[in-house]
């Protein structure tokens, strides 16, 4: 939630300013940014869009954007959770052959299995 104040002088004979009103208007409205550390570094940063993929995670990344799918799409469809599809796509594990085989039909990926 933001507040904005605004502080209106007043002239010598009591009376409201309003143009300068106005004028401070303008120096008064900020806004404040708060980064909070609460997450305790629990949080894995953003993976980038790879432009040359090399791995089965930035295949199935860059699938799963050709398709406008997100991830949460792409988790209910195969039948996983979401944290699964983050693990595959930021090669911390891969699909098992049933479900590359899912995965192959909603991505539009290759049939055949990934040998590691």
């Amino acid at each position: 939630m933001f507040t904005k104040l605004l502080i209106v002088p007043k002239t010598p004979q009591g009376e409201d300013n309003h143009n300068l009103a106005g004028a401070l208007l303008g120096i008064t409205q900020r806004t404040i940014r708060v980064i909070h550390k609460h997450s305790g570094g629990r949080l894995s940063p953003r993976k980038l869009i790879p432009v040359n993929p090399k791995t089965v995670g930035d295949h199935l990344l860059l699938k799963r954007i050709k398709a406008n799918l997100s991830q949460p799409e792409v988790a209910l469809k195969a039948g996983v959770s979401e944290r699964t599809i983050r693990a595959w796509e930021h090669d911390r594990s891969l699909p098992a052959e049933a479900q590359w085989q899912v995965l192959a039909g909603i991505l539009g990926l290759d049939s055949t299995f990934p040998r590691s």
